[in-house]
């Protein structure tokens, strides 16, 4: 006997209650017609009202696979509907749970408990952002910093640059592809609360092993330069911290997504807040950590910031007590290179500065390099500060009848100033230091305190843009050892060094050399300088054949003036310089011809030869305190 289509519905609703159960009842009299609908309530035996109530309230267990029908088309209709866990079988009929024993069921743990889930959910949360922005705070400010640990090894080159810059590329896409893999496999909190606490102690043996092992690594200088020293310094340092770094974000994104329709909204959440955090961290040394607590221990103040984030992570107090691991702050640190007669160090964003006391003598030096020199009672020093001094002998008239405003660039701790005002009175004179921490010690070790001395605390380059006086004489003392600010040495500085000057104003600069045959830096500071200065004369052979000085001035200047212009300070210590130029052993003056292509800020090439210069150095053994 044919059936009617109303049947043929009747039996289709009728296998899918029985496969879908009460999940395939809400469905249909959702999505049928009203029809359909009446047909069903009838069939099943209960009103409409009772089904609607009985509707919002399904909850609980749900049943085995293997309690459920096996029939083809019942199976079909269950997984495309689901079914219903609270629904049960009597003799074959399927029945569904009444409004009051819906009603009647409590949910379990009650509203408080709910409360305490949100709430530590959202710490949870809250600590998860807090992860990730400090641990773009630990990237940057480890980077910062790192640079200034390497200076008093390697110099600030742009090999020390590039290989920091380099390095921590790569050691953050292998954090990335890391966090990755580990995330895909089973993300959790504690998991990223382990990765942030390996971090935060692979900083603290950063701080506490750069020291043998840098020393270490500048010994291979010689052999690999500068660049594949650095590398390697790098390497040994950095690689563990910041690979472990670089898992944080790809992680984080993982625990955030809930929903692949906004793992694009959640990336970039992510990647934002990290991007914030090395913003800070970029900014921190130099402006705060470096200057109040050092290098190294900037490093661990950075890695002890990711504990607290680790600990919320992870949620057990059994792990409160790493917090205590802030007290390795305090420890004390061995001196990055020990000497005696020590009677200050200090770390600064610019340089690590020790003041010593040798037989009477203070020394200022930044880095390995000796940057003043003090002698209570003494105006010669010997060393090329001495010949600094004799450009304004060049020009016709003696110094004391035009000689009223000096300008000196690299101030240091003020030794060309002492000595500019015993030879030649009280001239006013304005000087420049970058770094207010060399100042600070000037004056508290050096007697940096003469009353015509007027102190800025700006770049050099800086300050004469910017400033409208006019000099007499300009010294440009800038260059330390094998860091020369390449800013500072470009014929474009000495043009607007030019512009600042009288017409017929003069010029001292020093320049960093080691050996008479390695003088390629010299004449190409010389051959930049003769662009703006027709007279330019190099003092060479200073101290035992090192150091050389360049003086420069107007088309009146000349080298024959300075001896008689000497004699007219009738200044003891300074005819006593003068008397000794050209003798056997001592400086000599040389003017320089046929020196090359100047120096430009396009194409300053310094880093290059001074690269090649240290190199040289190294192989020859060169010392500790460059002069």
């Amino acid at each position: 006997m044919a059936r009617g289509r109303g049947d043929l519905d009747d039996l289709r609703l009728g296998r899918a209650v029985q496969a879908g159960g009460g999940t395939a009842i809400c469905r249909l009299l959702k999505l049928s017609l009203p029809v359909l609908r009446q047909r069903l309530v009838a069939r099943l035996g209960f009103s409409t009202d009772d089904c609607k109530d009985s509707l919002q309230g399904w909850g609980g267990r749900r049943r085995p696979q293997s309690a459920l029908p096996t029939d083809p088309v019942a199976k079909e209709t269950r997984d495309q509907v689901g079914d219903s866990p609270d629904c049960a079988r009597e003799d074959g009929v399927l029945t569904m749970p009444r409004r009051s024993n819906v009603r009647s069921k409590k949910p379990t743990g009650g509203p408080g408990r709910d409360h305490k889930k949100s709430g530590a959910r959202r710490w949870r949360q809250m600590a998860l952002v807090l992860s990730v922005f400090f641990s773009g705070v630990a990237v940057m400010g480890l980077e910062i910093t790192a640079s200034q640990l390497m200076a008093p090894y390697f110099g600030r080159t742009v090999s020390v640059w590039t290989s920091l810059i380099g390095l921590v590329l790569v050691f953050l896409s292998a954090g990335y592809y890391l966090g990755g893999l580990l995330a895909d496999r089973g993300p959790s909190m504690k998991a990223l609360g382990a990765i942030l606490i390996f971090a935060s102690f692979s900083m603290f043996a950063v701080a506490l092993a750069s020291v043998p092992v840098l020393g270490a690594v500048q010994k291979l200088s010689p052999r690999l330069g500068i660049l594949g020293a650095c590398l390697v310094g790098t390497l040994v340092l950095l690689s563990a911290p910041i690979t472990l770094l670089g898992c944080v974000c790809p992680y984080a994104i993982k625990l955030c997504t809930r929903d692949l329709r906004e793992t694009g909204r959640a990336a970039g959440r992510i990647y934002a807040v990290s991007a914030l955090g090395s913003v800070l961290g970029t900014f921190l040394p130099a402006l705060f950590t470096i200057g109040a607590f050092g290098v190294r221990r900037s490093i661990m103040l950075f890695g002890f910031l990711l504990i607290a984030p680790a600990l919320a992570l992870l949620g057990r107090r059994r792990f409160v007590p790493l917090l205590g691991a802030g007290a390795l702050l305090g420890l004390p640190l061995p001196s990055l290179f020990p000497r005696e007669g020590r009677l200050a160090e200090l770390e600064s964003p610019y340089g690590y500065l020790q003041v010593l006391e040798m037989g009477g003598t203070r020394l200022l030096t930044v880095d390995t390099g000796v940057s003043s020199v003090y002698s209570p009672g003494r105006f010669r020093t010997g060393l090329y500060y001495d010949y600094l001094l004799l450009a304004p002998l060049m020009r016709p008239l003696p110094p004391r009848e035009w000689l009223n405003r000096v300008l000196i660039i690299g101030l240091g701790a003020g030794t060309v100033a002492k000595q500019a005002s015993s030879a030649y009175g009280p001239v006013e004179i304005d000087g420049v230091e970058v770094d207010p921490a060399v100042v600070d010690l000037g004056r508290r070790y050096f007697d940096m305190n003469e009353p015509n001395l007027r102190v800025y605390a700006t770049d050099g380059r800086t300050f004469l843009a910017t400033s409208r006086k006019r000099y007499d004489w300009v010294i440009v003392d800038a260059f330390q050892g094998c860091d020369i600010p390449s800013h500072l040495v470009t014929k474009e500085f000495f043009q607007l060094v030019r512009d600042r000057l009288v017409p017929q104003g003069v010029l001292s600069v020093n320049v960093a050399w080691w050996e008479p045959s390695d003088d390629e830096l010299l004449r190409r500071v010389a051959t930049t300088i003769r662009a703006s200065f027709p007279t330019v004369i190099a003092v060479t052979g200073i101290r035992a054949s090192h150091g050389a000085v360049i003086l420069a001035g107007g088309s009146s200047t000349s080298p024959d003036a300075i001896a008689s212009n000497a004699l007219k300070t009738r200044h003891a210590g300074l005819i006593g310089v003068v008397s000794g130029l050209g003798h056997k052993g001592n400086p000599s003056m040389e003017a320089l011809r046929d020196l090359g292509q100047p120096l430009t800020d396009d194409q300053a090439a310094v880093d290059r030869l001074v690269d090649r210069m240290y190199l040289r150095a190294r192989k020859r053994g060169f010392g500790s305190l460059p002069l």
